[in-house]
């Protein structure tokens, strides 16, 4: 059986590909396969079109949370908790802090804590975690019936990273296929942005690592190297919330919003406040809303009620500010624009004693079963894409 590296860096923007910042992965995208992958305006959604080899308008999930009704507001299950989360949300020196503080006690609590988050205590309930079941087996589902032995981890810190990089030839005396999620870089695109010194440092580094492992894997080791989305630099911060207040519209009674850094998703109390408040939307500069042919194409249309009866989108560039994962200080770099013009995500395919001629671009739904092919496993009927392979 053929071995598989698999690194997944979060946030690696093709941009970042030039001789001077990372020379190791430049040259590679030149001697090995290489392709752009084209942007998903999705959460969760990325992930599980990889993990399934299926598109997103198929599988139907694009974020890891839904609607439950304005009714939900009245839901008191969690009225002590809610307390308790209030209280850390006023304590944390910063928004990083109160994730962590919040992390801790959904996990004390047994309650789903889905992507970090500062969603309002009050409203926890209005978004609960979307359940998820697909008619479909996943990647590490097929893996694990053909006896592939695997390790899959995604460190939370950015030391254990490195640390796992190194590990990994040693790693290759048990495991058949190593898959590593690494997420520092996006946080420091979040953090500082994509053009600061911080985020090249950084590159630089998973550079110098990728560099240092190359030479250590077998002529029977496919190593593969992808980002799931890259990170645009932000210019524009707008307050959507407060624009809204300001004419007159109450949070939680004239309308409830999930409200992320790219887009806010809308329910409305009543037909008067959807047209009245679509209105104020349709005027502003920042963004657009969504259209019914938008949303098909971004594959958000099968469940559209539970994310949004209407959902108003950022323009590149632009984010909005506070939002449901940072209220007190507002991001320098973002990823996740509906029609992202800016950059996009790397797929580097090298080793395996396979080759492919392939180039340019290619969707998150061909990564699953060119992993099977490297591993010599058959490709589900399920699966509709064909493998990246040609030789």
């Amino acid at each position: 059986m053929r071995k598989l590296v698999f690194l997944w860096l979060d946030a690696f923007s093709d941009k970042y590909l030039a001789p001077k910042l990372c020379p190791f992965l430049w040259n590679l995208s030149r001697t090995s396969f290489f392709a752009k992958i084209e942007p998903l305006f999705a959460y969760m959604g990325i992930e599980y079109c990889f993990e399934y080899g299926a598109p997103l308008n198929e599988l139907g999930v694009w974020n890891d949370r839904v609607f439950a009704g304005f009714n939900a507001l009245n839901n008191r299950q969690n009225y002590f908790f809610k307390k308790v989360l209030k209280f850390a949300d006023k304590v944390s020196p910063s928004d990083d802090w109160n994730k962590i503080f919040r992390y801790l006690l959904f996990k004390l609590a047994g309650i789903n804590y889905g992507t970090p988050h500062l969603i309002p205590a009050d409203y926890i309930d209005v978004f609960p975690i979307l359940k998820v079941s697909f008619k479909r087996k996943s990647l590490y589902e097929i893996l694990d019936e053909n006896g592939v032995k695997f390790l899959r981890k995604e460190p939370k810190l950015a030391t254990f990273e490195g640390f796992l990089i190194r590990k990994i030839p040693k790693l290759l005396e048990k495991y058949d296929a190593i898959f590593l999620k690494m997420n520092s870089l996006d946080r420091l695109g979040h953090q500082y942005g994509p053009l600061s010194d911080k985020v090249r440092g950084h590159v630089k580094y998973f550079d110098r690592l990728i560099g240092e492992l190359f030479p250590q894997l077998g002529k029977d080791t496919a190593l593969i190297v992808m980002s799931d989305h890259g990170m645009t630099p932000v210019t524009h911060y707008f307050d959507l919330i407060g624009f809204l207040m300001r004419k007159g519209y109450e949070f939680g009674k004239h309308y409830i919003a999930f409200v992320g850094a790219t887009y806010t998703s809308f329910w409305f109390d009543s037909e008067k406040c959807k047209e009245a408040i679509v209105n104020e939307l349709k005027s502003l500069e920042v963004g657009q809303l969504l259209n019914v042919k938008d949303k098909t194409k971004l594959g958000i249309v099968e469940k559209v009620k539970e994310y949004g009866e209407e959902i108003f989108v950022a323009k590149e560039y632009n984010v909005f500010f506070p939002e449901f994962y940072h209220v007190r200080k507002p991001p320098k770099g973002m990823h996740g624009y509906s029609f992202s013009k800016y950059d996009m995500p790397i797929f580097f395919m090298h080793g395996g004693g396979l080759t492919s001629l392939r180039k340019g671009r290619i969707e998150f739904v061909d990564i699953m079963p060119t992993i099977l092919r490297l591993l010599n496993l058959p490709i589900p009927k399920f699966v509709e894409r064909q493998d990246l392979i040609v030789a």
